[in-house]
């Protein structure tokens, strides 16, 4: 079973100077509390796990910026998962818009942790967003 989550904030600064730091993974990781934990492994390679929950999925993702604008990373390893943040214009500086895409195997367990993690994630996506937004307004 596949779940996936699309999430969006208008951060109020200028185009170029949100997508500089929402699409560098050395910057933007570190500010999302959803992502229970991260390590660089090796060029665009990262171990990532998402709290979901009480547990953590993920594994080796391939991280890859397609234009300046745009950060995504599909798994290697470990949980099958992928994402996708955009930056676009926005009448009040920038819209910053994230999905995350989980797969979990088994038919009964997979249905119930999708419905459980659709929600977490959702939940952890807004926040990671929003902190992404309060880092760039204010400065932290």
């Amino acid at each position: 079973m596949t779940t996936s989550v699309t999430e969006s904030v208008v951060v109020r600064h200028p185009v170029a100077e949100v997508a500089a730091l929402a699409t560098d993974p050395e910057r933007l990781l570190p500010m999302v509390d959803g992502i229970g934990r991260f390590d660089h492994v090796r060029d665009r390679e990262y171990d990532v796990f998402i709290d979901v929950g009480t547990i953590h999925v993920g594994g080796r993702v391939a991280v890859a910026t397609p234009d300046d604008r745009t950060l995504v990373w599909q798994s290697v390893r470990g949980t099958e998962n992928g994402f996708r943040l955009h930056v676009t214009e926005h009448p009040d500086g920038a819209l910053v818009t994230a999905t995350l895409r989980i797969k979990l195997y088994g038919l009964v367990m997979a249905r119930v942790s999708e419905f459980l993690a659709r929600g977490i994630v959702s939940r952890h996506l807004i926040a990671g967003l929003e902190q992404l937004r309060h880092g760039i307004e204010h400065g932290a």
